[in-house]
């Protein structure tokens, strides 16, 4: 039984109090998939009909999930490898593969953060720099900024430096490699104090970008054209439902969005009391997280609305000006319309619109502009922070203040993940008996982390770190909620995990808790898991090359690109059999 197991664990080190550990947990939690993967697939699935499975998944194999990692981590108060050997000598390859998983995101999350000191850094500026084309001579901008945009050209050129395709970026980009070090220094920084100090960065780290997101919130709300970026969002397309797809997409997106299978939640609440009531630890840090998730999904699409209609307006501007043009070489009377100022009130008179909402859509739709249409453009991951956000800030009244904001709150929403993911990894080692002190285990692991991560930071390396975003984790970490849901109802047996639960909470869970663990849950996760599997090898994969010469993405096919996600989901996933053989 595990009772005996407090009394050996007093040394612990442990949270200051409840609060400091709720703020590490939501910090860890809230991450930049609520920002950016979780608008985009509300978008590409549907707008508001994808809250639907979001949700139902979100009670299938959320809470269950996130309930059972926290109660078993409180209760053996051990690192993610501890627990699983505890509970069965032979599933320490469960906690291994959680390991395994935590370094291969911590590789790539740290890029992202580097791209977000970058433009962080370059947001000190009067003007900023993706506001305006860079120009050759007096007369002519750069051709690869002209046909895209001043944004697209500093993500794709000034930043990434990006080649064309993937064989053909092996060089590195060294402004790359300075931001990437940067962003490891301060891991190490925050990482080296311990969970004291983390616990106190965390106040400030999950704190903050909730009172930057409610300042972007306002905002965008009183921008020309939120409304219509939010109404595009709640309308819901029903007919995507039908789609096994949606429902995988939304089962993942609660994975990374809970950051279920890291061992980061297992890591955490093993510094706790061993009479904390975790059930509402659960509940309340998977609500908020998800609430998080809607609210930045609004923000984001205020702020996408206001640039789809000054887009749509820009785009009108240009074709009034050709319309007028026409008119102009068919008669000397619309001639002299020309000169007047009453050209558009003429047109809405010959057209019998007004000024309302309803006609200034029915204008722009006649010259081929529409705000649906630039809402339909799509733009998925760090493009929607790095580009469509840019973009949008760039019309804003005192712009650099707003960018500072925007990327200061990116990098502390990223931080907190990445401390959270690297903590498994570091209270494992720890846990594992190893003598090693802590600052030398952190520094190896930093810097062993920044020279692999260099894969990332080569011309090449933002298709390198799509592959691993895409598949590094999603089949792995559904596997390993697998073992670790199987593990607890049938090999610890769910009859002995009722009675620790009531000792700790004080309550025997529920019907809902217990049907979830021993059956719904697993199965929905055996359904996800083949129906996973089944999407790899469906289809061709493909990546979006950005072509320098027409300034747009070309789909081409991936080389050896199964080969690699093989290897990842292997690298972690087969330390269960490895470990067990």
């Amino acid at each position: 039984d595990m009772s005996n197991l407090s009394d050996d664990k007093d040394t612990r080190p442990a949270w200051d109090n409840k609060l400091q550990y709720l703020m590490a947990a939501l910090g860890f939690a809230v991450g930049l998939g609520n920002i950016w993967r979780f608008p985009y697939l509300c978008k590409k699935n549907g707008g508001g009909a994808f809250l639907i499975p979001y949700v139902i998944m979100l009670f299938v194999e959320g809470y269950p999930l996130y309930y059972l990692e926290l109660a078993v981590g409180q209760k053996i108060r051990k690192g993610t490898i501890g627990v699983w050997t505890h509970i069965h000598p032979m599933l320490g390859g469960v906690g291994i593969a959680s390991n395994v998983i935590s370094l291969l995101i911590g590789l790539y999350y740290n890029m992202i953060l580097g791209w977000a000191l970058f433009y962080f850094f370059n947001s000190f500026q009067a003007n900023l720099p993706w506001a305006t084309c860079p120009r050759i001579n007096a007369t002519h901008a750069i051709p690869e900024c002209e046909l895209s945009s001043p944004t697209n050209y500093f993500w794709y050129r000034d930043t990434l430096d990006i080649s064309h395709t993937i064989e053909d970026g092996g060089e590195q980009n060294w402004r790359m490699v300075v931001v990437l070090f940067v962003a490891w220094v301060i891991v190490f920084l925050g990482m080296n104090k311990g969970i004291k100090s983390s616990g106190k960065v965390m106040y400030f780290a999950t704190l903050f970008p909730y009172i930057v997101l409610i300042a972007f919130f306002i905002r965008g709300m009183t921008l020309d054209g939120a409304i219509d970026g939010v109404k595009y969002m709640f309308s819901p397309d029903v007919s995507r439902l039908k789609d096994a797809d949606v429902w995988r997409e939304a089962a993942t997106q609660i994975f990374f969005s809970l950051g279920l299978g890291y061992g980061s939640i297992i890591a955490y609440s093993s510094y706790n009391q061993p009479k904390n009531n975790c059930r509402k630890d659960a509940i309340f840090v998977a609500s908020a997280n998800c609430l998080t998730s809607i609210f930045a999904c609004v923000t984001v699409f205020s702020i996408l609305g206001f640039k789809a209609k000054t887009r749509a307006m820009d785009c009108f501007e240009s074709g009034m000006q050709l319309f007028l043009k026409r008119i102009q070489t068919t008669s000397s009377w619309y001639w002299l319309l020309w000169f007047s100022s009453y050209a558009k009130a003429y047109i809405l008179f010959e057209f019998n619109l007004d000024d309302s909402q309803a006609s200034t859509e029915r204008l722009l739709r006649m010259v081929n502009c529409s705000i649906e249409s630039e809402l339909n453009t799509n733009v998925e991951g760090p493009g929607l922070a790095f580009i469509a956000f840019t973009e949008a800030i760039i019309k804003f009244p005192a712009a650099p203040f707003w960018s500072i904001l925007f990327f200061f709150m990116l990098l502390n929403i990223g931080m907190s993940s990445e401390f959270g993911i690297l903590q498994t990894v570091v209270t494992s080692v720890l846990d594992s008996g190893v003598k090693i002190s802590k600052t030398l285990l952190t520094a190896i692991m930093c810097s062993g982390m920044f020279v692999v991560g260099l894969l990332f930071s080569q011309r090449s390396g933002s298709y390198f770190l799509d592959i691993f975003d895409s598949y590094s984790a999603t089949l792995a970490l559904v596997t390993i909620a697998l073992f670790e849901v199987l593990a607890v109802s049938y090999i610890y047996k769910i009859s002995r995990f009722e009675k620790d639960l009531k000792e700790m909470v004080g309550v025997t869970p529920g019907y809902y808790w217990t049907i979830s663990w021993r059956f719904t849950c697993p199965l929905a996760l055996v359904i996800i898991l083949g129906a996973s599997l089944a999407g790899l090898f469906r289809k061709p994969l493909t990546y979006s090359g950005w072509n320098p010469a027409t300034a747009t993405k070309d789909k081409l096919l991936f080389p050896w690109g199964v080969v690699l996600i093989i290897f990842l989901v292997l690298a972690s996933v087969a330390c269960i059999p490895v470990y067990a053989i």
